[in-house]
Formats: structure tokens, C-alpha cells, sequence
């Protein structure tokens, strides 16, 4: 176990160390710098979390009504930076999550 945690924090120090987090954290300081944009950030992540799992069926529709209804916002070039950074980064923690869970059956 004690080997298995080594490994983990190792894996721990190479993601922060990762260009993907440190554009991440780079681009959600600057977006917190500007206060109204950040926080219309957080609100426009939280409707988007709700559309995806309170509607029933295919959340298209309402998901496009809240990018039209945000656009301004989404290509707001500091905000488009955080979107693309965080993105960047949830793509690699899918991938170590992946990696680390290869061949394991849930069943």
C-alpha cells in the first residue's frame, strides 16, 4: 500500500507539473482577477450542470438557448482562455483516470 500511495503522489506531482494545469490555474487567476466575468462564469457552468442532469432526454435544445443566451460571455477572450485551459485539463485527468482503471471489471 505505502508503494502504491509513492506511485500516487508521484502521478500527483507530474499533473501539476503538466502544461495542462498550469495554463489551467494560470487562465482561472486571471479570470478570478475580474470579478463580474468570474462570477458569470460560475453561473453559466451551473446552468449548464443543471440542463445536463434535470432534462429528460437529449438536452440539445436547452443547452444551445444557454449558449446563445451566453455568447457574449463564452467569447469573452479571458473567459474563451479559462473554458479552453480547463478543458485541456479535464481531458488529462479523464486520461490518468482512465489509465488507472484499465482492465478492472465493476461488475
Amino acid at each position: 500500500m505505502d508503494e502504491l500511495k509513492g506511485e500516487l503522489r508521484q502521478v500527483n506531482r507530474l499533473i501539476k507539473d503538466s502544461q495542462e494545469y498550469k495554463s489551467y490555474i494560470f487562465a482561472k487567476n486571471a479570470l478570478k482577477m475580474k470579478d463580474e466575468l468570474y462570477r458569470a462564469v460560475i453561473e453559466f457552468k451551473k446552468r449548464y450542470a443543471d440542463i445536463e442532469r434535470y432534462t429528460e432526454g437529449d438536452p440539445y435544445d436547452e443547452l444551445y438557448k444557454l449558449y446563445v443566451e451566453y455568447d457574449e460571455l463564452i467569447h469573452d477572450s479571458t473567459v474563451n482562455e479559462y473554458l479552453r485551459a480547463e478543458s485541456a485539463f479535464s481531458e488529462l485527468i479523464r486520461m490518468v483516470t482512465d489509465e488507472v482503471f484499465r482492465g478492472f471489471s465493476f461488475e
